[in-house]
This record gives structure tokens, sequence and C-alpha cells, in this order.
């Protein structure tokens, strides 16, 4: 039984570390801050470990755009406009973002 317990955690442990993380995605050129405030894919066909990604830092996004919006007075959409300007400033040389007409752009 101890043995066994001891495969699955350095199983589990071994996916872990293969896991793609939202600085790694980026410097990939896979994933991008979109026009929306949001991350999206920036190829045409995501794997299923950047729709994982990209579906976890998301959920995490609207949910502080809808806190930031109630606490300002603000939609969460008006938010998410802001958010991309933001995040845009930020991003790294190498990096993609969305200009305004949903086109992907490299900094």
């Amino acid at each position: 039984m101890k043995n066994l317990l001891i495969f699955f955690f350095s199983i589990f442990i071994s996916f872990s570390a293969f896991a793609l993380d939202l600085q790694q995605a980026k410097d990939q050129g896979l994933v991008g801050e979109a026009n929306n405030g949001f991350v999206a894919p920036v190829t045409s066909r995501p794997s299923q470990d950047v729709k994982n990604l990209v579906a976890t830092v998301n959920k995490r996004r609207t949910e502080r755009f809808k806190k930031i919006a109630v606490s300002h007075g603000l939609t969460a959409r008006e938010v998410g406009q802001l958010a991309h300007k933001k995040a845009v400033e930020k991003t790294e040389y190498g990096h993609y973002y969305q200009n305004a007409s949903g086109k992907w752009v490299k900094k």
C-alpha cells in the first residue's frame, strides 16, 4: 500500500512539473492578452494544456473584474477594457496582445 501511494504521488508530481504556466505560455507565443482583458490562445489549434490554462486564468480574472467593478461603480466589461490597456503596457517584448480590431500583435 505504501509503495502504491508513493507511486501515485510521484506521478502527480511529474504531471505538475509539466503543467504550463502563464509566463511559459506567453514566452512560447501560445497565449496573449486579448483586447477584452482576458488571455486567449494565439494559435488556431491550442493544446488542451493551453485551453486549461486560459480557462483557469480567465476564471480568476472574471472574479477580480467583478469585484473591482462593484467597488468602483463600473461594469465588468469596462474593467476588462481598462485591464487590457494596462496589460498591453506591461506586455514583454516578444509576447502577443490583441489590438482593438482583434489582430494579434507581437510587441
